[in-house]
């Protein structure tokens, strides 16, 4: 990739209205997640930082990854000095905007705005082909609405290993600007689908020969004695209802987490959490 040079950013146009045509479309990515084109939408240093170096990783070999592109960078005038470096990383394809101070308060979404987003589009692998990958595991994430839980799940997935996050309908939107927080750059990287049908994404899993384990408080089989070591689907629920039967039943196996009484439930993404460490204990363990 070519850079910037370090002594001259260009910037693609300056900006002084609030009612500019790039300004209203950010002002709306901003606060919906995305925009009209389906770009995710980044406000402040750490995301877009993340975006960038998300962008530079070299894809790991066998290993399914997104891949993100940062294609516009909104900078407020009196901030625009702190960010030389970093606008010295983008490729000169990038375009980049300078608002004023007041017209970037504007779309700015924080409480305190540090004067940089940026529109970032993120090329995922078709879910056929993740589905067929040796090995692989899986996080569904079905009727999960917390959008914090669900960031949380996406981190804590990239972290122990896992290939993928599939959130059913029901659960919050996977591009929540909330839930991008959250993930804390994972959902740059990871490959994460939002919107699908359960029948239709457990049909696809039996398929595909993944196995389906459910995270069931009311199981009496604990997941100290399951097999994680091929290819598997877990399957998280709700936070207050847990998993719904319908969901449940496609499972070929029900797991509980021990617990000390009278404690009988755990936070959703602390649940994930344990079944994609204990996923990771096994596999390296094997």
């Amino acid at each position: 990739m070519t850079h910037r040079s370090p002594s001259s950013f260009p910037v693609s146009r300056t900006i002084a209205s609030s009612s500019n045509s790039l300004l209203k479309v950010f002002r709306r990515a901003l606060k919906e997640g995305i925009t009209r084109e389906g770009w995710l939408a980044l406000e402040g240093a750490t995301l877009v930082e993340e975006a960038l170096r998300s962008g530079e990783l070299s894809p790991a070999a066998g290993v399914l990854r997104s891949r993100c592109s940062i294609r516009c960078v909104l900078l407020a005038e009196g901030h625009a000095p702190g960010f030389s470096s970093l606008l010295a990383r983008l490729s000169p394809e990038v375009e980049v905007a300078q608002a004023s101070d007041r017209a970037f308060q504007s779309v700015a979404q924080t409480v305190t705005p540090q004067g940089i987003a940026a529109l970032v589009e993120i090329q995922r692998p078709e879910l056929s082909a993740l589905l067929r990958a040796a090995g692989v595991i899986l996080v569904v994430a079905c009727g999960v609405q917390d959008p914090g839980n669900l960031g949380t799940i996406l981190r804590t997935a990239e972290a122990f290993g896992a290939h993928g996050l599939l959130a059913l309908k029901s659960t919050v939107n996977v591009l929540n600007p909330k839930v991008v927080r959250a993930s804390a750059g994972s959902v740059f990287r990871l490959p994460v689908y939002s919107g699908l049908d359960g029948d239709s994404v457990f049909q696809q899993l039996r398929q595909a020969r993944i196995r389906m384990v459910a995270a069931d408080a009311r199981s009496r089989t604990s997941i100290a004695n399951c097999n994680l070591r091929g290819s598997a689907a877990i399957l998280i629920g709700n936070e207050a209802a847990g998993l719904n039967e319908e969901w449940a039943r496609w499972a070929d196996e029900r797991l509980r987490i021990p617990l000390e009484p009278p404690v009988d439930s755990l936070n959703a993404a602390v649940s994930a959490a344990i079944f994609l460490y204990e996923a990771a204990r096994q596999r390296r363990r094997n």
